[in-house]
């Protein structure tokens, strides 16, 4: 069945192609493909089938008989590729559980996460070690790293109360306060970069950033050699990630301030900051060598820092006092991906 479709099709576009292969028969012939792809869409209650072999044939032979008909097909957009792309990366990188047993100890009991709860509020100063000590005076054998999420879950609901206040600490800190992290890139053939960043709290701009394929403390070293240049004496946040954690920060004359595990909340700045830079700038290129990865970046911290709104703040980093007067000039950014307006006097 699938043979006689294939060349039934083939049939069509050989008559179409003898006839006038600059015609509107191909435009007709791609929409009339494009409304059978609609009818199996509705039919299927909704379900997004793969594309058949004797309809991308079919399809191909009318893009090449006019190329000019692709216009009036719409089921294959930019956006279809880019999404394609992001797919493959995390299909990729994504780990199936399914296929290997269950590892790790197994689950505590609701009466010793209780006891964890209980020990915890009534010995405000006491860290997971301290209570994991205690717990083995009694012949209980229980992990750190367990008794860290028992009480960073009921932290989050709310009846394990915090004995600091962050935000005072904040506040306190808040002109000498910066905070770093990496992010990850992928590339076309599935190599991966970490940039690296520091964004000033008050002002959120980027002072510094940088790209590497191994985010150890020897490239840590480096970075922060210029950091500590410009900003001495400097309280850094920064999350519990092993380069960064154990990182020597007294001698670089920075205060590192690690946050709570699985805490991003305390590192919100640094976070928000990957999460735009992701949704405008990253997410809508194809990355393929390093040098492009590194110009991509250049032109998005140029305009994060001196063009870009923050609704934080409702301020510009470095922006300048606008003018109130001039043509009205657009720059645009990214390869037009964003624009700058302006007043050229």
């Amino acid at each position: 069945m699938l043979l006689l479709k294939s060349l039934f099709h083939l049939l069509e576009f050989a008559l179409f192609y003898i006839i006038n292969r600059k015609s509107v028969i191909p435009k007709i012939a791609l929409i009339w493909q494009e409304n059978q792809r609609y009818k199996r869409y509705f039919n299927e209650k909704n379900i997004n089938l793969p594309f058949s072999l004797h309809e991308k044939w079919f399809i191909r032979s009318m893009f090449i008989s006019n190329p000019k008909a692709r216009r009036y097909f719409t089921l294959v957009t930019p956006e279809t590729i880019l999404y394609r792309w992001k797919k493959a990366i995390k299909d990729y990188w994504t780990f199936d559980s399914k296929k290997t047993k269950k590892r790790g100890r197994p689950p505590i009991t609701k009466a010793m996460k209780l006891l964890i709860r209980d020990m915890k509020i009534d010995n405000y100063l006491w860290g997971c070690k301290r209570i994991q000590d205690e717990l083995s005076k009694i012949s209980i054998d229980i992990s750190r790293e367990t008794i860290r999420k028992v009480i960073q879950d009921y932290r989050k609901s709310g009846e394990i109360k915090p004995n600091y206040s962050w935000s005072k600490f904040l506040k306190a800190h808040w002109q000498s306060l910066f905070a770093c992290d990496f992010f990850t890139v992928d590339t076309f053939g599935f190599k991966r970069f970490y940039v690296f960043f520091i964004i000033e709290l008050k002002s959120r701009k980027i002072v510094h950033y940088n790209v590497t394929q191994n985010p150890n403390i020897r490239f840590l070293r480096n970075q922060f050699s210029y950091f500590e240049q410009l900003y001495p004496d400097s309280y850094l946040i920064h999350d519990n990630s092993g380069e960064l954690k154990y990182f020597p920060y007294q001698e670089y004359e920075i205060k590192g301030v690690a946050t709570t595990p699985y805490s991003p909340n305390l590192n919100a700045y640094a976070e928000r900051f990957i999460r735009s830079i992701r949704q405008e700038c990253l997410d809508w290129f194809i990355i393929f060598s390093e040098k492009q990865l590194r110009n991509i970046l250049k032109s998005y911290m140029e305009y994060y820092n001196k063009f870009r709104p923050h609704q934080g703040l409702g301020a510009i980093p470095e922006g300048k006092p606008p003018d109130v007067s001039g043509t009205i000039k657009k720059k645009p950014i990214l390869f037009g991906l964003h624009n700058h307006y302006y007043r050229a006097s």
